[in-house]
């Protein structure tokens, strides 16, 4: 797993255009986002990510305590890796991390456009890989 963690002053993104492996716009993920001083979490799931779970959700943990934030969005972003889990064990992992972390993501398989507003303090990025 890649993790591109980034403390935003804010942070909106919008659903354009399916791909074939796009996931149904509903609940939580159909709705266009906009987060407020939150940890913007690019995510690039990798095959057996599905054992690294508890070990992402401390890390972004730790860097949201080390920026002082209190919010996070998950943001499927596969231009992290070359190596990619496919869609289902993708999908699965990031429900998982929301879940254990009471966060919202970003739809899977979506061309996506976004505008972010990054803090710039020396907290403000990371990059894990795990």
């Amino acid at each position: 797993m890649k993790l591109l963690l980034i403390h935003a002053d804010s942070f909106e993104y919008w659903a354009t255009r399916k791909t074939k492996i796009a996931e149904a716009l509903e609940g939580p993920i159909a709705e266009n986002r906009c987060v407020e001083n939150a940890t913007v979490v690019f995510t690039a799931v990798e095959p057996g990510d599905s054992g690294k779970i508890e070990q992402a959700v401390a890390e972004i943990r730790k860097v949201m305590g080390m920026q002082h934030s209190a919010e996070c969005l998950l943001y499927p972003y596969a231009h992290l890796s070359e190596n990619l889990s496919n869609p289902r064990e993708a999908v699965e992992v990031l429900n998982k991390m929301a879940g254990n972390l009471g966060c919202n993501r970003a739809p899977f398989g979506w061309y996506k456009k976004f505008h972010l507003h990054a803090k710039g303090h020396p907290m403000a990025e990371f990059s894990r890989r795990l």
